[in-house]
């Protein structure tokens, strides 16, 4: 009721505005276009050129010195409170999401957008294998498959649901995650996600897998040792008597030793052309992982941004309490911070390496509330990340706009600044382009045609402890 009750609050019906004199960075790759003016009615942008007469009691915004870049997507979130993330994304100029599963059924999620006031959001239906039935019956919206006739099962059962897209995660065997993906195909649902353990990610890539997250496995699969390494994950995912810390450790950090030093270019190479070839998008959420290694950094630790989040999320990022940290001593946290700092210098410059050969990226956070993430913000802090890894400010930028309308095959409506397209934008009181950090220098949020000044929004940043 909360949700409902903040979304009331922000309904309005779209405004009639135009943007003067605003320099526009469309996305599309142009470079900027300075001194027009923008016009939007209806939730639709109407036309962008140098003068526009507005209607009688159209909105005003100058836009002399600033800059107009298209909406922004988060491509992986976890909206598990949408009271608390919804001002969030809102503030920070993100106007669509895709949801990667909170324990939500896709039905309810959807339900949230008629409320207005919040971004577009995609929903997804979750399946994983028989690990997700350790700890009890799966959640709502979420299938446990351990075979092909449950895959076929699960797939039918979601689509019908409303979900946008299956969410798939590390435990699916092998046989079940084909007929799943051969199932998903012929019904016309798409499929994303974890690329379970017992596949690799060229098998995903030409089995139809949409996008793989959090760049699971790609340097495994580019090793010159990829069968015993495989082997080893799955063995610690199956196995009765490892601890389900160190299970959460194992698999999402793994370590570096006989992975970096057996790295084969020739097999990179070959992996990044089947990414190419078959469209395969990849969201690095390389944030996520950055959280990790700044756990105990004050920096971190006091960031005033905090205030804005429940106490018990952010107190469960404390390495003492972390779901994946609290059960190692001291000696062993520092070590393990030592192999994560290694672990994103060398995700970094994976995700420059494929860049390079043409694959294309999503921007996401993996922001949950229980991640060390701040969301909202944290997809800022990721676009700075990709452009460390070697993207350009615009394909940064282009990671979380037009490559987000493109993936959803949704670019005739959404992710650029182009007349026709939704009314969903930022203006920003710096060029992105020359430091991609301005993208978080908002001065006002249009979302669906609604006009959101820089007051408006700072009035959403409710705090909370």
């Amino acid at each position: 009721m909360k949700f409902v009750a903040f979304s009331l609050a922000l309904a309005c019906s779209a405004q009639s505005l135009v943007i003067r004199n605003v320099t526009v960075i469309d996305a599309t790759g142009a470079p900027p276009r300075p001194g027009l003016s923008v016009g939007i009615d209806h939730g639709r942008i109407v036309a962008i050129k140098k003068k526009i007469r507005g209607p009688r009691g159209a909105l005003i915004v100058e836009g002399d010195g600033k800059y107009l870049i298209p909406g922004l997507w988060d491509m992986h979130v976890h909206i598990n409170s949408p009271e608390i993330f919804v001002p969030l994304l809102i503030a920070n100029g993100i106007t669509g999401v895709r949801e990667m599963y909170s324990g939500v059924p896709a039905r309810a999620i959807h339900e949230w957008k008629f409320f207005g006031g919040a971004p577009f959001i995609v929903a997804p239906g979750f399946v994983d294998g028989p690990m997700m039935l350790n700890n009890g019956p799966p959640p709502p919206g979420a299938f446990a498959i351990a075979s092909p006739e449950q895959a076929r099962l699960a797939v039918h059962a979601l689509a019908e649901s409303g979900a946008d897209f299956l969410k798939v995660y590390n435990s699916i065997p092998r046989e079940a995650y084909f007929a799943l993906a051969d199932e998903a195909r012929a019904a016309g649902i798409p499929f994303a996600g974890h690329v379970p353990e017992a596949v690799t990610n060229t098998e995903a890539s030409d089995a139809g897998q949409r996008s793989a997250e959090h760049l699971i496995n790609i340097l495994l699969d580019c090793s010159t040792n990829a069968e015993v390494l495989r082997a080893q994950r799955v063995a610690v995912m199956t196995s009765p008597t490892i601890s389900g810390e160190a299970r959460l450790r194992a698999l999402a950090w793994p370590d570096p030793e006989g992975l970096f030093d057996t790295y084969s270019e020739e097999k990179a190479k070959a992996l990044f052309a089947t990414f190419v070839k078959n469209g395969t998008w990849q969201t690095p959420t390389l944030v996520v992982l950055a959280g990790f290694v700044r756990l105990r950094d004050e920096e971190f630790t006091r960031d005033p941004r905090r205030r804005y989040l429940l106490r018990q999320w952010t107190d469960s990022w404390d390495p003492r309490a972390s779901l994946y940290l609290h059960d190692l001593p001291p000696a062993d946290l520092d070590a393990l911070h030592a192999k994560l700092a290694a672990l994103l210098d060398r995700y970094k410059k994976l995700v420059g390496d494929m860049r390079r050969a043409g694959v294309d990226f999503l921007a996401g956070t993996d922001a949950s509330g229980w991640t060390p993430v701040l969301p909202g913000f944290g997809l800022h802090e990721e676009l700075a990340l990709l452009v460390e890894s070697g993207l350009t400010p615009m394909e940064a930028l282009q990671s979380a706009t037009r490559n987000a309308a493109l993936y959803l095959n949704k670019l005739d409506v959404l992710g650029t600044v182009e007349v026709k397209k939704e009314a969903d934008l930022v203006l920003l009181d710096a060029n992105p382009l020359e430091d991609i950090h301005n993208t978080q220098k908002i001065d006002s949020v249009i979302l669906r045609g609604r006009y959101y000044a820089r007051k408006d929004l700072d009035a959403m940043l409710k705090v909370r402890q």
